[in-house]
């Protein structure tokens, strides 16, 4: 079962070099360029290009700010507060239902018209003005849709939030009615700005969205965390979500206005995407998947607040979002190739990109496995000593479950990353079946067995449903691609 994926990255070690040069062997001989040869051999055999090496630096930093976050708020939220933190976090996944897996398709497009444009010394996009025109027709269109989603997240979201916290489990001394209100609208703002990030990772800006995303999670954690030491309570999120919010504004204002204001320039007759035409035929199958996502993951934590109260929401929570920090990290290797598998289909460049797949899947996989397998150790050796953590975190048996879930699913998501650089999404009925079954699995089990009900009728969904299903219809599309099919234009 494809989860969203957030696009990230392109290339190998120079973005430029992306669109006009691809090749999978050049990423050893960038390596080279690392003077310490142990260091060098490493990050040849791990497959760790530029692209992946930053990404993977950010998402380190995630993972370490994400344990001292979750160290902070065991030390300074009582029980019944982290089950507000994280149920917040939970009903804030309603965004994907208003996004419709549109900045994924913002992606996927821009790097097919940059098969066709590079970028300048200035930092502006030249080359073919058909296609420059069509980015402009592109970004035009992000922002007209973005628009309406950031308002229809206030409009719709805010109100659900304020009813379900209001009924359920009132809890008299959680202060969350402020904290949910600007938690909402930081966020309405965080994902008006998504597809233009989305568009420059499609462009091939993969190091510089990287750098970013990492300066956004140092200002934002360093906001959380004093919240949490000032004894700010759930107001943590909010703050951090706001702290994102504006180092991406101020960026994207210092960096990126000369370019966006040269696109609107750049505009050829006739020369347009059409999104009735050429993205809504993409858009709305990935934004069924995106849909179907929601219930495949983000019910686990809300639906355990109604049934089980505050103290077991929070144990979903936490380990939910351990399991979150290990896909991030093993997408580090894949999502910095998807542009690229785009460019790729633009140039009917199978064979290489078979070869970069290959490769980015098994060392990515690889790495998902050992630190899975080290995380449910961890938490085994907690719950053995009656650690003060351990109360925090599922039971080991049901959270290894769920590590194993987790790894299933980013199988599925490579494959679903792979094919949708034809720009198809042949995974939608797969996600729609999973999602039936998984939110069927999550409301009764859920209620009759609580979080080790949800959590293994979701590991038997992925394995049986989303594994098996993916793998038999990765082959088959790939197959189809390979003997000449071209995909849409």
């Amino acid at each position: 079962m494809a989860a969203p994926v957030t696009p990230q990255t392109i290339g190998l070690w120079g973005c430029s070099k992306a669109h006009n040069k691809i090749d999978h062997k050049q990423a050893p001989r960038d390596i080279d360029e690392i003077s310490h040869e142990p260091m060098r051999k490493l990050l040849a055999f791990s497959g760790i290009d530029r692209a992946t090496f930053y990404t993977l630096v950010g998402r380190g930093f995630n993972l370490l700010s994400g344990l001292i976050t979750l160290l902070l708020v065991a030390k300074f939220l009582t029980e019944q507060e982290q089950g507000y933190y994280y149920t917040f976090t939970g009903l804030l996944a309603m965004q994907l239902l208003f996004e419709l897996g549109m900045s994924y398709v913002v992606m996927q497009f821009a790097s097919h018209e940059m098969a066709h444009l590079q970028w300048g010394e200035d930092g502006l996009i030249t080359g073919d003005r058909n296609a420059l025109s069509r980015l402009r027709s592109i970004t035009l269109l992000v922002i007209k849709w973005y628009s309406l989603v950031a308002a229809l997240i206030v409009l719709v979201v805010l109100p659900t939030g304020w009813i379900i916290f209001s009924r359920s489990h009132p809890v008299g001394d959680v202060n969350w009615e402020w904290p949910w209100a600007w938690l909402v609208l930081s966020t309405a703002i965080n994902v008006f700005l998504m597809p233009l990030l989305a568009m420059l990772e499609g462009c091939g800006k993969v190091t510089e969205i990287a750098v970013l995303r990492t300066t956004q999670n140092v200002v934002g954690s360093a906001f959380a965390w004093i919240v949490l030491m000032l004894h700010g309570g759930v107001a943590a999120l909010p703050a951090m979500n706001a702290a994102m919010a504006l180092t991406s504004l101020i960026w994207l204002w210092h960096t990126k206005f000369p370019l966006f204001k040269s696109l609107m320039e750049s505009a050829v007759a006739g020369a347009q995407v059409s999104w009735r035409k050429e993205i809504w035929p993409l858009q709305w199958k990935v934004a069924v998947s995106w849909f179907s996502a929601y219930f495949i993951f983000q019910l686990f934590t809300p639906l355990t607040f109604i049934y089980r109260g505050a103290v077991e929401a929070g144990q979903m929570g936490m380990s939910i979002a351990i399991a979150n920090a290990l896909t991030s990290i093993a997408l580090a290797w894949m999502n910095t190739k998807a542009p690229q598998f785009g460019a790729l289909v633009a140039k009917k460049d199978f064979t290489t990109m078979d070869r970069l797949f290959r490769f980015a899947l098994s060392r990515s996989l690889t790495v998902m496995v050992l630190l899975g397998i080290g995380l449910c150790t961890l938490n085994f050796i907690l719950h053995a000593e009656s650690n003060q953590f351990a109360v925090r975190l599922l039971d080991p048996a049901i959270f290894t479950l769920l590590i194993a879930a987790t790894c299933c699913v980013y199988v599925t998501n490579a494959q679903s990353i792979y094919l949708r650089a034809n720009k198809e999404e042949p995974f939608m009925y797969l996600n729609v079946a999973s999602a039936a079954l998984t939110s069927a699995s999550t409301f009764f089990l859920g209620k009759l067995f609580g979080a080790s009900g949800m959590i293994a009728g979701y590991l038997a969904i992925s394995v049986f449903v989303g594994l098996a299903g993916g793998s038999a219809i990765f082959y088959a599309k790939r197959r189809t691609y390979r003997d000449g099919y071209p995909g849409p234009r």
